[in-house]
């Protein structure tokens, strides 16, 4: 059954969206400068990479730990301190000195800051909406991270033209302050009490009430391993294949590493897209997740082989850049599928917000593993890059097969447990 959207829904979705844009602009400004940061600054680029990979490393920590406590405490709260923070680690990077450890130790605080915002945002939906509503407040809070990804690809080169990178942080934590301004005046008004749904939903708010929720069947952790493979591939493909991009293209095709950008909005655009079609697609077609996922895992394993095979015989870079943005977009999908979708259906458990931060880690632990893998791949190979195309392909095999043996046990669980 499928319930009109209310405007208090709408509302909400809107709030929540641009909450995680300011997360996004205060989280990717300084990996999207690392380039013109290590001209500045005279460094090589594995002493900022220590300053990237220390908030990679807290942020992904810190989904579990946070969305463990999520659950113990008001998400209203979670989500103002974890923004609060991540401006104030923004203001202090414009402030200090340029030390390597002292720019990699804030920069820890502020992935660990950003870590406090995707459990609550998550649970807040799970708490005020009705399936309908969740679903396209899912697609919209996930537009905040490419509208987020867009405006600092393309705002970052024009401002460094005419400003230091230091002061372009300082601009996005001005953002950040004037977006948590609204935050705090808006969800007094939005989330003061629990809302009256016009649908049955909410005897799964009553059991979130009830302390520790409805235990959880024993087998439900069978799936969940294999979700969690599933995000652990899904982040694989999506970082390392949109890391990597520019310097596969620049590498395959002669494309000039000073237009590189441009390759990183491309699927950043086309992400966007790829949300509303997804959950067109697990609306109305697949509307069990996971098998929605192991469709679009399949749909990525076979943009892969396509480019693989025209690499191999036929180089054309519209086609590469064609297939590349649909393989990240397909890993957009299977994000929204596994992250924010499956989170939900343990509402009933109270342990929404624990299971969306391990889940979400889980897309981290991917990335980890691919950035560097993915490189290396290709350098063992006399730096062939269609190596690497070849086990992208690989990869999304595996998250097909995963997500397949999910689907029985998943089913189950939906049926006698969380619908």
């Amino acid at each position: 059954m499928s319930y009109e959207i209310s405007k208090r829904a709408k509302a909400i979705a809107w709030l929540l969206t641009l909450v995680y844009f300011a997360s996004y602009l205060m989280r990717k400004n300084f990996s999207v400068m690392m380039a013109n940061i290590c001209i500045e600054l005279g460094v090589a680029d594995s002493a900022l990479g220590i300053v990237a990979s220390a908030l990679t490393i807290t942020y992904g920590a810190g989904q579990v730990i946070n969305g463990i406590i999520g659950d113990k405490i008001k998400p209203q709260l979670m989500l103002t301190i974890g923004l609060a923070l991540a401006a104030v680690c923004n203001v202090a990077m414009f402030l200090i000195p340029t030390s390597i450890p002292a720019m990699a130790a804030v920069w820890a605080i502020n992935g660990y800051a950003h870590a406090m915002l995707w459990p609550p945002i998550v649970r807040l939906m799970s708490m005020y909406m009705n399936s309908t509503e969740y679903g396209y407040s899912a697609v919209r809070v996930s537009w905040g991270s490419s509208i987020g990804t867009i405006v600092l690809y393309l705002g970052a080169p024009f401002l460094l033209r005419v400003m230091n990178w230091r002061s372009i942080i300082l601009i996005c934590a001005a953002g950040g302050v004037a977006i948590l301004g609204a935050w705090l005046v808006l969800q007094r008004r939005f989330f003061s009490e629990t809302p009256e749904l016009s649908v049955p939903v909410d005897d799964n708010k009553k059991a979130e009430k009830k302390k520790g929720g409805i235990p959880l069947p024993a087998y439900v952790f069978i799936p969940v391993a294999l979700i969690m493979l599933g995000i652990i591939l899904q982040g694989m493909l999506r970082d390392g294949v949109n890391d990597w991009a520019p310097s596969f293209l620049s590498a395959t095709y002669g494309v000039d590493e000073e237009n590189a950008i441009l390759f990183t909005v491309v699927p950043a655009i086309f992400s966007m897209i790829s949300f509303s079609v997804f959950d067109l697609l697990h609306r109305k077609v697949f509307k069990n997740e996971v098998t929605c996922s192991a469709v679009i895992f399949g749909g990525a394993a076979v943009f892969a082989i396509i480019l693989y095979l025209f690499n191999s015989f036929l180089p054309n870079i519209v086609l590469a850049i064609a297939m590349v943005s649909l393989i990240i977009g397909c890993m957009h999908g299977i994000n929204l599928m596994l992250i924010t979708v499956v989170p939900k259906r343990f509402i009933k458990s109270g342990k929404v917000s624990t299971f969306s931060g391990i889940l979400n880690a889980c897309t981290y632990i991917g990335a980890s593993v691919a950035v560097p893998g993915f490189a290396m791949l290709k350098e063992a190979f006399n730096n062939d890059w269609n190596v690497a195309v070849l086990a992208w392909g690989i990869i999304a095999t595996l998250g097909v097969a995963a997500c397949i043996c999910a689907v029985p046990l998943w089913r189950k669980f939906r049926k006698e447990y969380a619908d």
